[in-house]
């Protein structure tokens, strides 16, 4: 099975709750993307589901579902670290 980690973890805090994750690989990213985000999911937020599906695929390289996932938090309002 091919790896689905990126390079660089990823911090996102969600000002409303308070909670901070930090995301490595793309699998994580799309459980956050499931049960975790905020209720609103623009075009991004269904890209980044995408990115992520087709990384644990092994059609894409991890770094797709990373930059997806920041465009997707960028979108969310939420903060990143």
């Amino acid at each position: 099975m091919r790896s689905t980690a990126w390079n660089t973890p990823i911090t996102i805090d969600d000002p409303e709750t308070g909670l901070h994750r930090t995301i490595k690989t793309a699998r994580q990213a799309r459980k956050v993307l499931q049960q975790n985000w905020p209720g609103n999911h623009g075009s991004r937020f269904h890209d980044a589901e995408q990115a992520c599906e087709e990384v644990i695929h092994g059609d894409a390289v991890p770094r797709k579902a990373r930059h997806a996932l920041i465009a997707a938090a960028i979108e969310a309002h939420l903060h990143l670290s």
